[in-house]
């Protein structure tokens, strides 16, 4: 104990202390404190070559779950993210990183940080899936939906750039126009190419996956609505069914 503590007094000014849970294991007690006022469990275990793990022996999650569930493939991107942003790893739970001693203070504020960022997953989810929306449907079109030949940024109108289609499924006789939103701007420019492809007399099946359904207000669903043939309200569904959609639409348009 009297190394660890001699280390972080080393590396910081603030007061530390550490408490023996069970040999070479301690918990440090910091004043770093979760909403309901508890303090944020973090441990440092001694390992070889002066090299100390700073865990957090499953408390985290376990928090979490009483308010929360990691039971949707968004939400476990969302949480595998946030914790890779900070070298963190996840054994059944229990998340911790290995750190030497020279870095041992700087890496323990950065673990409470992602212990209290992971511990408020459910207050921030929807800028966190914002962000992300485009590329998992990117990633979700070129893995699942790879058979069906997609292109990214087509312009079925090469002389007109500006109506662009997000993915084009162009293998067969009617192609598919795919389109992502996560934004009113974004629901208007696909309103807008949808009915110039019209005018223009182009052939085409269209369909819009929404980022989710409280992106957009209750005009812009409306008029979305109207302009494409398929509406997915969230990634999550578009995730669920989007392959057999797209085996029905082959089967009938091939």
């Amino acid at each position: 104990m009297r190394e660890i503590i001699e280390i972080l007094q080393r590396q910081c000014s603030q007061k530390i202390a550490l408490r023996e849970k069970r040999p070479g294991l301690w918990q440090v007690l910091i004043p770093f404190y979760h909403e309901d006022g508890d303090m944020v469990e973090v441990f440092i275990t001694p390992l070889d070559n002066n090299v100390f793990r700073i865990s957090d022996q499953g408390f985290t999650l376990m928090r979490l779950s009483y308010s929360y569930d990691i039971d949707t493939p968004n939400k476990e991107r969302i949480f595998n993210t946030i914790i890779s942003s900070y070298n963190i790893q996840n054994d059944r739970g229990n998340l911790y990183v290995d750190i030497d001693s020279e870095h041992l203070y700087p890496a323990l504020m950065q673990f409470i940080c992602a212990v209290l960022k992971v511990s408020n997953m459910k207050l921030y989810k929807r800028e966190v899936i914002q962000s992300l929306f485009f590329e998992m449907l990117d990633e979700y079109i070129f893995t699942r939906l790879a058979e069906y030949e997609p292109q990214k940024d087509f312009h079925p109108l090469p002389d007109m750039p500006e109506y662009e289609v997000d993915y084009c499924f162009n293998h067969r006789r009617v192609p598919i126009y795919l389109f992502g939103v996560n934004s009113p701007a974004k629901a208007r420019l696909t309103i807008i190419s949808c009915q110039k492809f019209i005018i223009e007399k182009l052939k085409f099946r269209s369909i819009t996956v929404l980022e989710s359904l409280d992106c957009l207000g209750r005009n812009d669903q409306k008029r979305l609505m109207t302009a494409v043939d398929k509406i997915f309200p969230e990634f999550e569904e578009f995730e669920k069914s989007g392959e057999d959609y797209f085996k029905r639409e082959m089967e009938l348009m091939g």
